[in-house]
């Protein structure tokens, strides 16, 4: 008997990303009997044994993770060595030698193959535990000897009992909308001093402007948590959807950072931001290349599957290319001034096979397959 215990992600919870996510990985935990949410002190995992006699318990502190159909039998299999506790490898250590290079659901499970190559096991090196699976025995023990056992101290009250299994892995994408964008910023010339960041979430990005140009941000969001840590961080928050709100104000600089892809008409988007810039303001610009060759890949072997995250996020309605994102910047009006592309090459299996497929009349662009976004710096004519 396998129960699991899920703990929800406050800020990933309403979105349709998570919502996917969370589809997903009940998918491939089919095994499950019983799935219990906790949410914040409401059940401690001293007080699991009364809730549940599962001989084992799968505890997912980390519900934004993308799995393999294997992650189950692979965690079983080291507790059967004798471990009381098994945590899967994860970005932060896995199989040395092993080329992480995953960048779709299919080229994940592509790499969780490749896994098998290297031990079954490892030690636990005390990482943050994400998702593990622990004996309900030992589950018991823990909660007799430590009344207020909360779940993230599991792994590290069994010490030598915890082991990672290195032939299951699990990807997070409960950061994605965290990072501060700081690559952004040296796109901006030092005339930006005041900023529109659209879609910016929490306001990350924005942040970061204001710290390290002195000038001010201004945030437009329409999502309302997202809006209110951003507020609480100090930040100016519009709440509302770019399309309807009316601009009042004018600025050096509108940000759109990974929205265009997003939005059902992006050249609409891209006018309205006339509206919002000061004559001769700048737009900037952050969009994924659907030409990337992890898409490539997958389409060869008949794959299109939307995931959480990444160029084939399921929120994601429009898809470009260089030279799409090119025109729709040329017919909203504006000229670029600086294209970085954000490369992550290929694999070498792909690339011996893309290049050995030349055929007349068929030129593959080993550019585009290598680039994973567009960074854009643009002014308005």
């Amino acid at each position: 008997m396998l129960d699991a215990v899920l703990c929800p992600d406050a800020l990933l919870g309403d979105t349709e990303e998570y919502a996917l996510g969370h589809r997903e990985l009940r998918k491939r935990l089919q095994r499950i009997r019983r799935w219990y949410t906790v949410f914040e002190h409401s059940l401690a995992a001293s007080d699991f044994s009364t809730w549940s006699n599962a001989s084992w318990v799968l505890v997912i502190l980390n519900p934004a993770l993308l799995v393999s159909n294997t992650l189950l039998d692979e965690l079983l299999a080291v507790l059967a060595t004798g471990a009381d506790c098994a945590l899967p490898a994860d970005p932060r250590g896995y199989t040395p030698g092993v080329v992480l290079d995953y960048a779709s659901r299919p080229g994940f499970d592509r790499f969780v193959a490749r896994l098998t190559t290297g031990p079954r096991c490892t030690a636990y090196d005390h990482r943050e535990p994400w998702i593990y699976l622990v004996s309900g025995q030992a589950l018991r023990a823990l909660g007799a000897h430590h009344p207020d056992l909360s779940w993230q101290r599991v792994p590290a009250l069994l010490a030598s009992h915890t082991l990672i299994a290195q032939h299951a892995f699990v990807h997070s994408y409960a950061d994605y909308h965290l990072p501060n964008r700081c690559e952004m910023l040296r796109l901006l010339p030092g005339d930006i001093l005041t900023l529109l960041d659209v879609g910016g979430g929490a306001g990350h990005f924005a942040l970061h402007f204001m710290q390290e140009r002195g000038g001010q941000a201004t945030l437009l969001e329409r999502n309302a948590h997202a809006a209110a840590l951003a507020r609480a961080r100090g930040i100016e928050v519009i709440v509302g959807d770019f399309g309807s709100i009316p601009a009042t104000r004018q600025f050096d600089c509108v940000a759109l950072l990974d929205v265009l892809e997003h939005l059902p008409d992006p050249l609409m988007a891209l006018v309205k931001a006339h509206s919002f810039l000061k004559s001769g303001g700048a737009l900037l610009l952050s969009v994924p290349n659907v030409g990337h060759w992890s898409v490539v890949w997958d389409l060869l072997e008949g794959h299109f599957d939307y995931q959480p995250v990444g160029i084939l996020c399921n929120t994601h309605v429009r898809f470009f290319t260089r030279r799409a994102l090119e025109t729709l910047i040329a017919d909203a009006g504006y000229r670029i001034q600086r294209w970085e592309a954000v490369c992550s090459p290929p694999p070498e299996p792909f690339t011996r096979f893309i290049t050995g497929q030349h055929d007349p009349g068929v030129t593959p662009d080993l550019d585009s397959l290598a680039t994973e976004s567009f960074h854009v710096l643009a002014r308005r004519d």
